[in-house]
Parts: C-alpha cells; sequence; structure tokens
C-alpha cells in the first residue's frame, strides 16, 4: 500500500518517508482462499531523484480488461521495458510500483538496496529506475519501484506476476473500475450521486467512513478484499467481536490474528447497512493518518470510480 501519491509524482530521495504497502495474505482455513490483503509498512529511502513522465488519456476515454483473481484481485497486461503481455497486478493501495525479481533479471536491471521498515522490523529491498511501463493508455518513462518477492503470489494464483501497477501510475488520470464487465475505463468520470471526497491523496488515498457509529479514515485500496481496521483505532467490546484461530495474516515481520466485528457502515451519505469488518490484531504506526482499509470485492459494488480531478471517489 504508499509513496508517490495522488497526482504528483515525487521522486525518491532526501531520506523522505513515504507509505509502502507488501502483499500480505490470509492463512488457508480463512474462508477467504489465497485472498490478498495489505497492511502499510513505512519505506525509507534515500539518493538522487529520478527523472518521471508519465502519460494519461488527457480527457480521451479508453478501456482495457481485466481478470479478476480470488475475487479481489484485478489483473491487467501490461508492457515492461521490451516485454509485453507482463501480468500486473492493479493496485490502488500500493506506491511506488514494483516488478518482480524475475522481470528485474531478464531485463539486467540493477539498483541499489533501500531499507523497509515494517511493523516489526526492517528489511532491505531494492529499488532501480525502469526505462518503461505501458498499461492500456497509461506509458510512464524512467519511473523508479521496488524489486518485490512475487513468486509465491504466482504459485497461489497459478499464473506468471511481473508486478504491481500502483497509484504513482495509475493516479496520472482518472479511471473506473468495472467489475462487471471486468474493463479498466480511462477518462473522465459521470456525475454519480454515491461519492465521497478523499481525504488525502499523497501519499495515498484515504476517505472518511463511520463504523459503529465511530469516524474512521479507510485507505482506498483495490487490493483489498473489504473492510480491514486496526485494533487501536475502533472501540470495540468482547462481545461484539468474534475471533476465529483459523484466520490469520502473515507479513514480512511475522503472523498476527484476526478478529471479525459486525457493524453498521456509512460511506459517504450512502448507508451501507451492516457489513463484516476485520479488526486486524496489531496496532497502526502513530504516524500513519489512516485507520484501516477499504476494498471492494466483498462490498457488492459493482462500479468504483477515481475521479482525480475533482477529488471524488465514487461506487455504485
Amino acid at each position: 500500500m504508499k509513496i508517490s501519491m495522488g497526482r504528483q509524482h515525487s521522486a525518491f530521495g532526501e531520506s523522505q518517508w513515504r507509505k509502502f504497502s507488501r502483499w500480505v495474505g490470509l492463512s488457508p482455513g480463512s474462508g477467504l482462499s489465497t485472498a490478498a490483503l495489505l497492511i502499510a509498512f513505512t519505506f525509507t529511502c534515500s539518493g538522487s531523484s529520478a527523472a518521471r513522465d508519465i502519460r494519461g488519456t488527457k480527457g480521451q476515454k479508453a478501456e482495457i480488461p481485466f481478470q479478476l483473481y480470488n475475487g479481489n484481485l484485478i489483473i491487467v497486461k501490461a508492457t515492461i521495458g521490451t516485454v509485453k503481455n507482463v501480468n500486473m497486478i492493479l493496485d490502488t493501495g500500493t506506491s511506488p510500483s514494483a516488478i518482480s525479481q524475475e522481470l528485474a533479471d531478464r531485463l539486467k536491471l540493477r539498483g541499489k538496496t533501500e531499507s523497509l521498515q515494517t511493523l516489526n522490523g526492517t528489511i532491505q529491498t531494492q529499488s532501480l529506475i525502469l526505462p518503461g511501463i505501458q498499461i492500456g493508455p497509461l506509458a510512464a518513462e524512467t519511473i523508479r519501484v521496488v524489486v518485490q518477492d512475487l513468486s509465491f503470489m504466482a504459485r497461489s494464483l497459478g499464473i506468471s506476476l511481473g508486478g504491481i501497477a500502483g497509484l504513482d501510475i495509475l493516479s496520472s488520470g482518472s479511471f473506473t473500475i468495472d467489475y462487471r464487465r471486468k474493463q479498466i475505463v480511462f477518462g473522465p468520470i459521470a456525475t454519480s450521486e454515491k461519492t465521497v471526497r478523499f481525504e488525502t491523496q499523497v501519499p495515498y488515498l484515504t476517505v472518511k467512513t463511520v463504523i459503529e457509529g465511530q469516524a474512521v479514515r479507510l485507505m482506498v485500496d483495490s487490493g483489498t478484499w473489504g473492510l480491514l481496521v486496526y485494533r487501536n483505532r475502533l472501540q470495540t467490546t468482547q462481545q461484539q467481536v468474534h475471533f476465529d484461530s483459523k484466520v490469520s495474516i502473515s507479513s514480512p515481520g511475522g503472523m498476527t490474528h484476526v478478529r471479525w466485528l459486525r457493524a453498521g457502515v456509512l460511506l459517504g451519505k450512502d448507508n451501507l447497512g451492516a457489513r463484516n469488518v476485520a479488526i486486524a490484531d496489531i496496532d497502526s504506526d502513530p504516524q500513519n493518518d489512516f485507520d484501516g482499509l477499504l476494498g471492494f470485492a466483498k462490498m457488492g459494488f459493482r462500479r468504483v470510480s477515481f475521479d482525480f480531478e475533482n477529488g471524488l471517489f465514487g461506487w455504485d
């Protein structure tokens, strides 16, 4: 889930703190198959800035198809460098974008080691300059990405994975995810009654939500299956939550359990009714100004839109 951001594309450098998200999975037996969750980490980076050229649709509409895996992971085709038809996860909860170690080796790309501060400690990762990437009408040149080991996710999905297209690329223009037609529609967003304003667009997208009468700020995350809130960001009683020992979240920092809450949810002016909310059995970093994650797959949304020109998130 976040670094370079909203509609601004700041380069790495100056030891700036960014938000970064790693894929983590629910353990088998959760009833959610291998559905992925995203847990926020902090990415510390240094070094010289990278030139960046991201081109979008500039007012024209264009569509590309996608495939949906595990009910929540959006897979699109991309051209990365000289390699065509690369499977990439489209994820509004990730920034910077990432490529697999296998693809980096194939392109003979070498970068530098950076520190990734997880909730449970620091690990090392590699960042590098990607010569080019194109996803439908979106094209980026000389963009800095990180290298991730996506082999476990690829094996779980049964496909090859070349990377994760994050917010640093996607926020260059408005787009709609149409789950019924399985199409990504790039271009201007039609007016809708069901919208809520982004509270932040940099370094990540957040919206205000009311869960069980409590106002929370959630990261808008296409890679997450539904609602997840950190335990220190929502007041609950033991009677309200259900603990399932078969459900856990794994991350580079270790394993943690999930509790469940059935609660009323209000998004903007839309009463979504009672929904299942996952309570992650970890405390969010105090530096994070979001309280959890808002995914789409289990919310019953047919379409979701990201209107960066007007700063609105929409759904129906």
